[in-house]
């Protein structure tokens, strides 16, 4: 059963993983194959950092509910794993406690 930190830490983490899916969705950012900011998808719901990823590696983020992309140092580590780690950025797998949460979220399921 999840507390109650960890549903708003995934409530937080799907708020930017929204306003990311919806700038991925201007055509104009992929054109010439170039890195493309996104936002930080963490549970600091003050953050405004952004992440470069290409478009393929957004794609790979983007393609299971439970992972998100975060600034190293800005995951949460009794809440998220971090699963995947690349120069300037994680991939978090988030805990399949809050599924009911990141599922429904998902502007993709």
């Amino acid at each position: 059963m999840p507390r109650f930190r960890e549903e708003r830490i995934a409530e937080n983490e799907a708020i930017f993983r929204v306003g990311n899916e919806r700038m991925a969705d201007w055509e104009e950012r992929h054109e010439g194959g170039q890195r493309e900011r996104y936002f930080c998808e963490c549970a600091e719901a003050d953050c405004r950092e952004k992440i470069e990823l290409s478009f393929s590696e957004y794609e790979y983020v983007r393609s299971n509910p439970r992972w998100f992309v975060v600034l190293p140092g800005h995951e949460v580590a009794d809440t998220e794993t971090v699963i995947d780690r690349h120069d300037g950025w994680f991939m978090v797998e988030k805990d399949p406690d809050v599924d009911h949460i990141v599922g429904p979220t998902d502007p993709r399921s």
